[in-house]
C-alpha cells in the first residue's frame, strides 16, 4: 500500500512540476524583457485612436510600460472595469477643441469650388498645424522630454505631419510608424518605395480599379503633386513649429523619419490589393476589431431577431454628424427606407429626430460589429471609412458606401472592385440610385457571395493582427532595429531609388556612342568616296593619254 502511496505522491510531485515549469516559461514568453514605450497619437480624430488602442491595452497587458500622448486618455469607467498599472497618459485634450466626434457638417462637404486633391491637402494641413502645436507645446510632454527618461522603442502615427519626429530625435530610441489607413504618397516615398502608379490609384484621387490610360496619368501627376507638397509646404511648417519648441539643433525631420524601423498599416491586400511591401511594412488591417461578439442590447437584439425579412443597417461613423445632412438628401434616405420592405438601424446623433417609418430603428450609439454580426443584418450602408469598411468585410456583409473625404473613397472604390460594394456618389444622390444600390444588396446574391469570399480571404491569416503587431513590437523591442529589416532605400533621393541618374548617364552613352558613330561613318565614307574620285581621276588620265 506504501508503494502506491508513494507512486500517487511522485505523480502528484511531478504534476506540480510540469505546471510550475509550464508557467514559468509561459511568463518568460509572454514578457521576455519588460519594454517602457513611448506612442504618441496626437491627431484629434478618435477614430484614429481606436485602431490602435487595442495595441497599447494588449502592451500593457503583457507587462510593459506605457506612456502614451493623446486627446484619448482612458476614463475612470474604464479604468475600473480594466485596471492597467503599467498604463500611464499624457493627455492632450482640449477643452475648448474637444475632439474630432460629429464634427463633419455634411451642409459644406461639397462646397470647396477648387480641385479635390488641393482641397484635401489644405485640410491635412490645416489639421497638422493645430495638432502639432497642442502636442509639442503641452507642458507634460516637454517635462517628459526634459526629464531625460529613456524608452526602448517609441510608436508614432504616420499621417499629416513629421513635427513629432522631433521628440523622436529627443528620445533617440528606435520606433514603429503606424498607418491607420493606405500609406499616403510621402510615407511610401520616405520608406524608399516605389508609388505603384500604374495599377494603385493614390490617396485623394478617386480613381477606379483598373484604371485607364489617362486616369493612369491623372494617378502619377496626383502622385508626384502630393507628395512634392509634403516634402516642402508640409515640411516647412513642421520643422518651423518644431524648432520654435525644441530648436535650436533639431535635424531635418524628414531624415528622421526615413529611419522607422517599422510602418504598421491598417490595410489588407485582400481588399486594396496586392502591392510589394519590404519586410519592414506590416499589415495589420482589422487590428481594432474584437475576437468576440459581444451580446447585443436588449431592445436591438429584439429588433433585429425579428427581422426575418432582412436588416439594413445605417451609420456613418464617428466624425460625420448625420443630422446635418442637406434636407434633399435626407428626404431621399427617408423615402427609400419607408418603401423597402426591411427593417433599418440607423445611427443618429442628436435628440430631435426625423418623422420616420416605423421600420426604422434609430439611436445615438450602435454597437456595429456586434450588429453587423447578427445574421439577419444583410446589408451594411457606411461612408467608406476604414474601421467600418473593415468590419462589414470581416462579417462578410455586402455594402453601399457613400464616401465624403479623405481615404473613403479609395477604401470604397477597393470593396466595390471585390465585388462587395456598390459605391454611391452623395451629390448626385437621389431616389432611385440609392433604391437601385438596396434592391441589389438584399436581391443579387452576387454581392453576398463576393462578400463572404472575401471575408474568408480577410480572416485567414498565419495570426490575427493584433497577435501580428505585437510580436514586431516585442521583435523591435528585443534589439532587431536597424538595419537589418528597414530597405537601403529610404536614404536614397528619388532620383537614385529610380536610377534616374543611371537612365541619364545610359541616356547620354548612347547618344555620345551614336555620335562617335555617326562620325566614323562619316569619315570612311568619306574616305572611300575619296578614294573612288582619286581613281576615276587616274582613270581619266590614262584614256587620255
Amino acid at each position: 500500500m506504501w508503494i502506491a502511496r508513494a507512486q500517487t505522491v511522485l505523480l502528484c510531485l511531478l504534476v506540480i512540476l510540469a505546471s510550475y515549469s509550464h508557467a514559468n516559461n509561459s511568463t518568460t514568453l509572454k514578457s521576455e524583457k519588460r519594454l517602457k514605450i513611448l506612442a504618441i497619437f496626437a491627431h484629434l480624430g478618435k477614430s484614429h485612436f481606436d485602431v490602435f488602442k487595442p495595441l497599447l491595452v494588449e502592451l500593457a497587458h503583457r507587462g510593459h510600460d506605457l506612456t502614451v500622448i493623446s486627446h484619448f486618455p482612458r476614463t475612470e469607467q474604464a479604468t475600473a472595469e480594466e485596471p492597467l498599472p503599467t498604463y500611464k497618459d499624457i493627455s492632450l485634450l482640449d477643452g475648448k477643441l474637444g475632439v474630432f466626434v460629429n464634427v463633419v457638417d455634411l451642409n459644406s462637404i461639397n462646397a470647396f469650388g477648387v480641385p479635390v486633391v488641393i482641397r484635401d491637402l489644405y485640410m491635412l494641413h490645416s489639421m497638422s498645424g493645430i495638432t502639432c502645436e497642442i502636442c509639442l507645446k503641452n507642458p507634460e510632454v516637454k517635462r517628459l522630454v526634459d526629464s531625460g527618461e529613456k524608452f526602448d522603442l517609441l510608436l508614432v502615427e504616420s499621417f499629416n505631419s513629421n513635427c513629432y519626429m522631433a521628440l523622436v530625435h529627443k528620445f533617440n530610441a528606435p520606433f514603429i510608424e503606424i498607418s491607420t489607413h493606405q500609406l499616403m504618397t510621402w510615407a511610401i516615398d520616405d520608406l524608399g518605395l516605389s508609388n505603384e502608379a500604374s495599377y494603385i490609384p493614390a490617396m485623394f484621387t478617386r480613381l477606379p480599379r483598373p484604371m485607364s490610360f489617362f486616369q493612369r496619368m491623372i494617378n502619377a501627376a496626383t502622385i508626384l503633386f502630393s507628395t512634392m507638397v509634403f516634402h516642402t509646404v508640409f515640411h516647412w511648417q513642421d520643422q518651423s513649429i518644431a524648432n520654435k519648441y525644441y530648436g535650436p539643433g533639431l535635424p531635418d525631420l524628414r531624415s528622421v523619419s526615413n529611419n522607422a524601423s517599422f510602418m504598421f498599416v491598417n490595410t489588407h491586400y485582400s481588399v486594396h490589393g496586392a502591392i510589394s511591401f519590404p519586410p519592414n511594412v506590416i499589415e495589420v488591417g482589422g487590428i481594432h476589431i474584437s475576437p468576440k461578439v459581444k451580446p447585443l442590447p436588449a431592445n436591438i437584439k429584439k429588433f433585429l431577431d425579428e427581422a426575418h425579412e432582412g436588416v439594413l443597417y445605417f451609420n456613418l461613423g464617428s466624425m460625420v454628424k448625420t443630422a446635418t445632412m442637406p434636407e434633399d438628401k435626407l428626404n431621399v434616405l427617408i423615402k427609400v427606407f419607408a418603401s423597402i420592405p426591411r427593417k433599418v438601424i440607423w445611427k443618429w446623433e442628436v435628440n430631435e429626430i426625423p418623422k420616420l417609418s416605423s421600420n426604422v430603428l434609430v439611436q445615438k450609439w450602435l454597437p456595429q460589429y456586434d450588429i453587423l454580426n447578427h445574421p439577419n443584418v444583410k446589408c451594411y450602408f457606411g461612408h467608406g471609412g476604414l474601421l467600418g469598411l473593415s468590419e462589414g468585410v470581416q462579417a462578410g456583409v455586402p455594402m453601399i458606401l457613400m464616401p465624403f473625404y479623405g481615404d473613403q473613397y479609395q477604401n470604397a472604390i477597393a470593396a466595390q472592385a471585390r465585388g462587395a460594394a456598390l459605391v454611391v456618389n452623395f451629390a448626385t444622390l437621389d431616389a432611385e440610385t440609392l433604391m437601385h444600390a438596396v434592391d441589389e444588396m438584399f436581391n443579387n446574391t452576387r454581392y453576398n457571395e463576393n462578400a463572404k469570399k472575401l471575408s474568408k480571404a480577410y480572416r485567414d491569416r498565419p495570426s490575427t493582427p493584433l497577435e501580428t503587431a505585437v510580436w514586431w513590437t516585442e521583435y523591435l523591442g528585443r534589439g532587431n532595429a536597424l538595419p537589418y529589416v528597414r530597405s537601403e532605400a529610404a536614404n536614397m533621393s528619388w532620383c537614385q531609388r529610380n536610377l534616374i541618374d543611371v537612365m541619364l548617364v545610359l541616356a547620354l552613352l548612347a547618344l555620345l556612342s551614336i555620335y562617335v558613330s555617326f562620325r566614323a561613318l562619316k569619315y570612311i565614307l568619306a574616305r572611300r568616296k575619296k578614294k573612288q574620285e582619286e581613281g576615276n581621276d587616274g582613270t581619266s588620265s590614262k584614256k587620255r593619254d
